[in-house]
C-alpha cells in the first residue's frame, strides 16, 4: 500500500470523481479527509467510505474524516486544514476538487448540437447576458477556493519540505470547447496558470503541485447530461472522442495517485489530461 498512513484531503469528496480519489487512496492506506459543503450528502458519504473498509478501519473510526466547509471561505477553509491536523497530525497530499460546475441547460444544449456540426452558425449569448453574480460564484469557489486550499495546505507542507498536490481541472481550461461556459473556462484557465506558478514557487521546499484537465468522466452528472441529450446526439459527441467514450472514474483516480506518489516527483507544474483524444 503506496500511501499507507499518508494524510489526504479532496475538497468535493462527497460524490462523482472527489468520491473515486477518496476510496482509491483508502485502498492504498491512506486517511482521508473528505470535503464537502453539504452536511447530508458528506454524512452519507463517509459512512459509505467507513462501510468499505476492513472491521478493524470501521472500529477505529481512524482513516476517514468528514469535513463540511465552503472553499470559498477563507476562515472555513483554515479551520478545516487545522480540524484535520488536529486528527491526523499533518497533511501530505491536497486534492482540489472542489467546483462550481455549468448550470446553464439551455447554452449547453446548443453547444452540445453546434459541436457536432461544422461550423456555429450563431452566438450562445452567454458572455452578453451574464450577471455579475453568476460571474463572481464562480471565481469565488473554482479560483477563490483554490488558493485559499493550497495556501493553508502549504502552509502544513512548507516547514515539512514536503507535499503533493494535484488540482482537478478541465480541458474547458485549455480549449475552446467549453463556449457554453465562458466563466467556467475562465476559472479553470486560471487553475493551470496558478498550477504552473506555484508548482516552480515550492518545488525547492520538496512540494509537487500539478494539474489534470480532465475531459469527459463517466459520473452520474455527465450521464444525466448525456441522457437529455438523447441517443443520437449522445452518438454525435461521442464520435468527437478519437477514444469513442468517457473516461472512467478509475482512469482518473489512478493519475491523481501517480502524481500524488513520489514516483512523480520530477512531475513540477504539469498540466495532465486524459481526454481521450479530444485535445492533444
Amino acid at each position: 500500500m503506496k500511501f499507507r498512513d499518508k494524510v489526504v484531503l479532496i475538497t468535493g469528496g462527497s460524490q462523482g470523481l472527489g468520491r473515486g480519489i477518496a476510496q482509491a487512496f483508502l485502498a492504498e492506506g491512506a486517511r482521508v479527509v473528505v470535503n464537502c459543503r453539504h452536511a447530508g450528502a458528506l454524512e452519507k458519504c463517509v459512512e459509505e467510505l467507513r462501510a468499505g473498509l476492513g472491521p478493524e478501519d470501521v472500529h477505529q473510526g481512524a482513516r476517514v474524516l468528514g469535513l463540511c466547509a465552503d472553499v470559498s471561505d477563507s476562515t472555513a477553509v483554515d479551520a478545516m486544514f487545522a480540524q484535520a491536523v488536529e486528527q491526523f497530525g499533518t497533511l501530505d497530499v491536497l486534492v482540489n476538487n472542489a467546483a462550481l460546475v455549468p448550470t446553464d441547460e439551455r447554452a449547453r444544449a446548443e453547444c452540445m448540437a453546434l459541436m457536432s456540426t461544422p461550423i456555429p452558425k450563431h452566438s450562445l449569448r452567454v458572455t452578453s447576458r451574464m450577471s455579475d453574480e453568476a460571474w463572481q460564484q464562480m471565481m469565488a469557489v473554482n479560483l477563490n477556493g483554490l488558493f485559499y486550499c493550497t495556501r493553508a495546505a502549504l502552509r502544513i507542507m512548507e516547514p515539512r519540505a514536503y507535499g503533493k498536490i494535484v488540482n482537478i481541472g478541465s480541458i474547458a481550461g485549455i480549449s475552446g470547447q467549453s463556449f457554453h461556459s465562458p466563466h467556467y473556462s475562465a476559472s479553470k484557465g486560471g487553475m493551470v496558470a496558478f498550477t504552473r506558478s506555484v508548482g516552480l514557487e515550492v518545488i525547492g521546499a520538496g512540494i509537487n503541485v500539478n494539474c489534470i484537465a480532465a475531459g469527459g468522466v463517466g459520473t452520474d452528472a455527465w450521464d444525466l447530461m448525456l441522457a437529455r441529450a438523447g441517443d443520437a446526439l449522445k452518438l454525435q459527441l461521442m464520435q468527437l472522442i478519437p477514444a469513442g467514450r468517457l473516461g472512467t472514474i478509475d482512469e482518473y483516480a489512478s493519475l491523481v495517485l501517480y502524481l500524488a506518489s513520489d514516483a512523480a516527483a520530477y512531475i513540477v507544474g504539469q498540466v495532465i489530461s486524459p481526454n481521450g483524444g479530444m485535445v492533444t
